[in-house]
């Protein structure tokens, strides 16, 4: 064995308490560095983590929206009427003459004038009566034109509302009738006459018309009761 080795044997046998002293010290600090390092790890996770961490514990709100045992859901919260509206009442005609029909309303053929001598369409219906006889307002409503003509007549057209307009042909409108005037259901509006020149020889009548929103209609229908 060489000088040196003994020399280092010897500082070590000499010295092994002090080294033990120093190794063990050196392992506790490198334990406590290494416990440190791995605390502030832990804390920056907890940092950074938290947030996500309470939104995940926390209660949410339910998204079924259960409701009560003790209280029904309603479907129509603030409108609970909506089925309970009142409906139109339908409109019902009085007979704007006491006569009989001798003319039919027809669509979408037509008929043999025999005055003109042809075969026309006629979307009204005619109820003879005598001459004079008197002409009533079927429904309240306006007065929304009197017109002459030599062909065709007088023609009385009252408006209801809403779309609906009757047309009173072939007859001698009353002299306080004016346009704009409010009628009443049942009101006298002229006389049946034979001035509607294009059907005289049908004899004295009236030719009745019904318009909604501008086209003319079968005025029939609004002749029946609300029970047919």
């Amino acid at each position: 064995m060489s000088k040196n080795n003994s020399s280092i044997l010897d500082f070590i046998k000499r010295n092994a308490y002090y080294l033990a002293f120093i190794v063990c010290l050196a392992v506790l600090v490198m334990i406590t560095v290494a416990l440190v390092v791995s605390d502030n790890g832990k804390g920056a996770l907890e940092v950074n983590g938290g947030g996500a961490q309470v939104e995940d514990n926390s209660e949410k709100p339910s998204d079924n929206n259960e409701t009560p045992d003790n209280e029904t859901p309603s479907d129509n919260q603030g409108g609970g009427n909506n089925n309970q509206e009142e409906k139109p009442t339908a409109i019902i005609f009085d007979m704007p003459v006491n006569g009989e029909i001798i003319k039919d309303y027809v669509g979408a053929s037509v008929v043999y004038n025999q005055t003109l001598g042809l075969y026309t369409g006629h979307k009204a219906i005619d109820f003879a009566a005598e001459e004079g006889a008197t002409v009533s307002c079927v429904y309240d409503g306006v007065i929304e034109s009197i017109e002459v003509s030599k062909i065709n007549g007088t023609s009385v057209t009252v408006d209801h509302g809403n779309g609906l307009k009757t047309v009173y042909n072939s007859i001698e409108a009353n002299e306080d009738l004016i346009e704009g005037m409010t009628v009443m259901k049942g009101q006298a509006l002229g006389g049946v006459s034979t001035n509607n020149k294009t059907e005289y020889l049908d004899g004295a009548h009236l030719h009745f018309e019904v318009l909604l929103n501008g086209e003319k209609v079968d005025p029939a229908p609004y002749f029946e009761s609300e029970g047919k």
